[in-house]
């Protein structure tokens, strides 16, 4: 099968896995598009293809309306993921909105014939624990910016431009009301490892917090980094050797 077969969600294959034995398909964070994924393929040996996934609402689908839950979003991309697959084990990776994704997806297809080799998540409160920081979503339009500054991720210069916000503050609202109404009703069953990753400055997702994965899964490895919300791009050497180590890649 072509790897365009399941476009859009998989826009274009990137180069340095051309036999892989692994596919680790990763689910970006509110706002941002699979291209954020792209440097990492460099990281890893051949034998791992990364596959970013591109989501409504951004890059090459900007035109298309961003989806507000968590559960429909993995309910679309169930089907395109596990073609997309090949019939190759693949990894769950998701960072922050996108790690709640990749766990509802997990939790889907956990008992199908094509179960994940294993599920990382980074960045992100589990979603059966009560969030300490305020629900953004619903804030006026100049506060919700203040909170995407203290967020950091997007460049300042974006944030004071009128034109930009007006463009992409619909769809960045989309993604924190999909990730801030999301409750999960099912926890991992054994078989389906899952590696829980934390920036030691993250003001969205403490260390702690992070520790509560464990309460989802049978087999929870928890792990700190320096950094923080966006600890997975700046120690991106460190977090993937870390756990390509833990997979055995």
């Amino acid at each position: 099968m072509s790897v365009t077969t399941e476009q859009p969600w998989f826009p274009r294959a990137l180069p340095g896995a051309p036999s892989p034995q692994v596919r680790l398909f990763c689910v970006p964070h509110g706002g941002a598009g699979g291209s954020v994924f792209r440097p990492w393929q460099s990281l890893l040996g051949p034998g791992t293809e990364v596959v970013p996934v591109q989501l409504p609402g951004r890059e090459i689908r900007v035109t298309e309306p961003a989806e507000r839950s968590v559960v429909q979003l993995a309910e679309r991309l169930e089907g395109p993921l596990t073609r997309r697959a090949e019939g190759l084990p693949y990894v769950l990776f998701g960072h922050s909105m996108g790690a709640l994704l990749a766990y509802e997806l997990a939790l889907a297809l956990q008992e199908s014939d094509r179960p994940p080799a294993a599920l990382v998540v980074s960045g992100s409160v589990p979603p059966h624990v009560p969030r300490r920081t305020p629900v953004m979503h619903r804030l006026p339009d100049e506060e919700f910016v203040a909170g995407l500054r203290r967020l950091g991720g997007v460049p300042p210069e974006l944030l004071a431009d009128e034109e930009w916000l007006a463009l992409f503050l619909p769809q960045l609202r989309a993604d924190f009301e999909a990730a801030e109404t999301y409750r999960a009703l099912d926890a991992l069953r054994p078989g389906v490892p899952l590696l829980a990753l934390a920036g030691a400055d993250d003001p969205a997702a403490a260390p702690d917090e992070v520790e509560n994965w464990r309460d989802l899964g049978t087999d929870v490895t928890v792990r700190v980094f320096d950094g923080d919300h966006f600890f997975v791009f700046t120690s991106a050497e460190a977090v993937l050797s870390f756990v390509a180590r833990e997979l055995a890649w």
